[in-house]
């Protein structure tokens, strides 16, 4: 049936219709997978992006959970405090 109305409003003159929809398919059929793929494309740099910063980040509580571990040895004997957080 829509084939019929194309082939109609194609066969009345207005074979504008029909130009403009084959057009519109054949940029679709090859527009539509390279734009798919730019879209994926940017995602994954995207979640590349954030792995690294959550990769970096686990680093850092890493370090500072070691730098916790450290316990600097304060108080009256003869040895000097140190800036570094304790564990209370």
């Amino acid at each position: 049936m829509e084939l019929l109305s194309i082939v109609a409003a194609g066969g009345n003159g207005s074979g504008d219709l029909v130009v403009g929809l084959l057009i519109g398919c054949v940029l679709g059929v090859f527009v539509g997978p390279a734009f798919r793929s730019w879209q994926m494309y940017r995602e994954w740099a995207d979640a590349s992006r954030e792995a690294r910063l959550t990769d970096r980040l686990l680093d850092r509580m890493e370090l500072d959970d070691e730098l916790d571990d450290w316990t600097p040895r304060t108080g009256t004997d003869d040895t000097v405090g140190s800036p570094w957080r304790t564990r209370h």
